[in-house]
């Protein structure tokens, strides 16, 4: 998968509320009951992706391929005109051979196979589930083998997994997997239940990620990374998820940010977890939006700003222009989508390692995100601690 189909729009279509795993860091632990969406309710959802352009439909869960009708939903999505349909799975389901040939023959294309742990004892213990690791790997080593069939992995990092994640990758690797999305923990669901045991810290386990990032310099290789802080990729700014992604996590907690910015209720998540999350940001933002009825385009970094205008606050020639003009605005009244369009192109800032030195630094809220993976954050420089206008060399 490509960055351009990483890019693509996408139908995420949720097939069900079980899960054969009870995996410690589950995002979705407070909707699972059991339930399977009916298959009425799953064509409406498919209908209603091409009916908005979209070319891909992701299949999700809980876990996807316990659904009853799962074949005839792959089977129904590819007659009904997706060009790509993909599963996200723990693919313990697949390791029997009978539901794999049937779902490639029904259309399937991509499976992406959850993966989290280098041995049995690791990868079980993550999941909750003894016997998963060996049916997980005798499904990927089944589905590598299909032609034409894309296998793809998920891996959730973790405090327990982190110093053997270049070890997962170089398994998956042997396997025939060529394709590998790096998950950093989110603390909700029952990852936060269990955070002691699972959350960590990326910047300290700078030596164990660099072992795994480096596979992206492997000749047919794609890493992806999804849920990290920007900054963790300072000197490897492709590595950053493109900000457009972080839609996905916006969307996906859709129901939540609504409820507060039409009735203030208090998002659930709020409170300690807040620093551990990709979307601290955006909540932020969320709150002053919604405190203000508007919310106008971020101010450049005060090092982007020429020194003859920084004093008065003008907007640098060296800060990128996408998106909505410099100047525009975005109500409380419009919808999640558009704010969350706003800020990934108007209001998301970060900060580098020169910043955590710069005399500015309460003043500056951070570089354009979209600045920062076009010239790296070496492009940043820190203004010296005793004068406000000159910067450091």
């Amino acid at each position: 998968m490509h960055k351009h189909h990483a890019l693509e729009q996408r139908k995420w279509v949720r097939l069900t509320r079980a899960c054969n795993n009870r995996c410690l860091f589950c995002l979705d632990c407070e909707t699972q009951d059991g339930s399977f969406v009916p298959l009425r309710e799953v064509e409406a959802e498919l209908r209603s992706g091409l009916k908005k352009g979209c070319r891909r439909v992701v299949l999700s869960g809980g876990e996807p391929t316990l659904h009853p009708d799962f074949v005839e939903i792959v089977r129904l999505a590819s007659g009904l005109g997706y060009p790509h349909v993909q599963v996200i799975t723990n693919g313990r389901m697949f390791c029997y051979a009978d539901l794999l040939g049937k779902s490639v023959k029904a259309g399937l294309s991509e499976i992406t196979f959850s993966l989290h742990g280098l041995t049995a004892a690791s990868h079980d213990m993550l999941v909750g589930a003894r016997g998963a690791f060996a049916q997980t790997v005798s499904a990927i080593s089944a589905a590598v083998k299909t032609p034409g069939l894309i296998v793809s992995s998920d891996i959730v990092v973790n405090r327990q997994n982190v110093d053997e994640l270049a070890d997962i990758i170089r398994l998956l690797y042997g396997l025939g997997v060529r394709e590998y999305d790096l998950l950093q923990i989110m603390p909700v669901g029952r990852a936060w239940k269990y955070w002691r045991r699972l959350g960590y810290d990326a910047f300290k386990k700078k030596s164990a990620l660099d072992k795994a990032l480096a596979w992206a310099s492997v000749p047919g290789i794609h890493l992806w990374t999804n849920r990290f802080s920007p900054a963790r990729f300072e000197g490897r700014e492709e590595l950053i998820q493109s900000p457009e992604k972080l839609m996905d996590e916006i969307l996906g907690r859709a129901e939540m940010f609504r409820a507060f910015l039409r009735e203030g209720v208090r998002m659930v998540c709020a409170g300690a977890r807040c620093r551990y999350c990709v979307l601290e940001l955006f909540c932020s933002d969320l709150k002053e939006l919604r405190a203000r009825g508007r919310l106008g385009r971020r101010p450049a970094a005060l090092c982007l700003v020429p020194a003859r205008r920084a004093a008065r606050g003008g907007v640098s020639s060296h800060a990128p222009v996408s998106g909505p003009a410099a100047g525009a605005e975005i109500s409380a009244r419009a919808g999640l989508k558009a704010i969350g369009a706003f800020f990934v192109k108007c209001r998301y800032v970060v900060k580098g390692g020169a910043c955590q030195s710069c005399g500015r630094g309460r003043e500056c809220a951070g570089a354009d995100i979209q600045y920062v993976i076009r010239r790296g954050f070496r492009a940043l420089f820190p203004f010296s601690a005793d004068t406000a206008g000159k910067r450091s060399k």
